[in-house]
């Protein structure tokens, strides 16, 4: 069977609407709300054994953000999980989603901006990178429908919008050979 995996943070966690993400590929999710970066790094690899990928989508930073994480510590981190996927199989591909540059975060969007410069510029090349503040920031501003009232968790329409953006990303990676058949 052909997996796709969904490990990071709450964002991620609440991500239902992913069957039938990927043609031919089974989603399972694994991602676990309020967990960072660091936490990836000391388990991601247990659940890469028991799952068996063959590719992982990765969404994590924005709980370091909100916990003080230093910004070289989270870039760190994610390139950690990258280097964890791929040394236990060289052929699982890897994917990171952006953090989301959330109404919560209005104070750090600079800080987002640049660890998603620095994580896209240090990415490996056949790995995707995916921004996701091109679907949920426009006009300097995020998108208000997309965020529930703690103005952090996504709404249904927000998700929507993210598969339907994303999908054509993996397809298009997928068939590019970057992922297995």
């Amino acid at each position: 069977m052909k997996t796709i995996l969904l490990v990071g943070s709450s964002i991620f966690e609440q991500w239902s609407n992913m069957k039938d993400f990927a043609l031919g590929y089974t989603v399972k999710n694994r991602a676990i709300g309020g967990t960072t970066t660091s936490y990836w790094t000391e388990h991601l690899a247990d659940v890469l054994t028991a799952e068996s990928p063959n590719a992982v989508l990765f969404y994590c930073g924005s709980n370091d953000i909100n916990n003080g994480v230093l910004e070289e510590n989270i870039i760190a981190n994610v390139s950690q999980c990258c280097k964890i996927v791929h040394g236990l199989s060289p052929v699982t591909a890897f994917a990171y989603f952006s953090i989301i540059k959330a109404p919560q975060k209005s104070g750090k969007w600079e800080l987002i901006d640049r660890l998603s410069s620095s994580i896209r510029i240090g990415f490996p090349v056949d790995d995707l990178y995916v921004e996701t503040n091109d679907v949920f920031f426009g006009d300097r501003l995020p998108v208000d429908r997309f965020f529930v009232d703690g103005r952090l968790h996504l709404t249904s329409e927000a998700y929507a919008t993210l598969s339907a953006y994303a999908r054509p990303l993996i397809s298009n990676w997928i068939g590019a050979g970057n992922m297995p058949r």
